[in-house]
């Protein structure tokens, strides 16, 4: 049973990795790459008040839509060789990557629910600095890496899990976290001050690697 919160965990990172690298780093190098089309998505994000219409639109029909599913489904497939040896593992994967579309397409639709729900999305599009805040569902790996950053504009979690819990229960949590990710937290804590500052000045970082 313990195989299906590890399959979220691990898919939480994959959504932090392949953010990252796949659909900011890699296309910024090379703009033949298939995933070039996710910079036209930021750009859409940007100029719409973080509204995508392409998330309504057949997957047929939207070059943006297509390569992120046929990505989701290439990486449930490559996951399903472990089934008959991790079968909760893997059921934590397939979950994981479904949860991510679900939660990315309905962030892009109701941008309201991004900015209370999913603030670190949220804020990825909208802060001066479109280079962080890497996971979509959950900003587990953001905190680990240390590439949380927050801003004014979203309802921003009150934990770095970003689940409700009791209050005595939380504040054990944040200690526990700054205690284990102390480097993490103090990076955080310096690129969020530096995006507020930027965000006050009008200041805007290239959308690069």
């Amino acid at each position: 049973m313990l195989g299906f919160p590890m399959g979220l965990f691990v898919a939480n990172g994959m959504e932090w990795y392949f953010h990252k690298v796949w659909l900011h780093e890699f296309p910024t190098k090379y703009r033949n790459s298939p995933f070039f089309t996710h910079i036209a998505h930021h750009k859409r994000a940007r100029l719409n008040a973080f509204h995508d219409e392409g998330y309504a639109e057949s997957m047929f029909k939207n070059a943006e839509i297509y390569n992120e599913k046929t990505a989701l489904i290439a990486l449930s497939v490559a996951a399903t060789p472990l089934l008959p040896i991790a079968p909760f593992f893997t059921a934590g994967l397939y979950y994981g990557i479904w949860n991510y579309w679900k939660v990315h397409a309905k962030s892009h639709l109701d941008p309201e629910y991004a900015k209370k729900r999913i603030p670190w999305h949220y804020d990825h599009h909208m802060t001066s600095n479109q280079n962080a805040n890497w996971c979509v569902t959950k900003p587990w790996f953001d905190y680990i890496m240390g590439t949380r950053v927050m801003t004014d504009a979203s309802v921003t979690e009150t934990n770095p899990l970003a689940i409700a819990m009791p209050n005595w229960l939380e504040k054990r949590v944040n200690k526990i976290a700054r205690r284990i990710l102390p480097k993490a937290f103090a990076k955080i804590e310096q690129n969020t001050q530096s995006d507020l500052q930027n965000m006050r000045q009008g200041i805007e970082v290239a959308l690069a690697s």
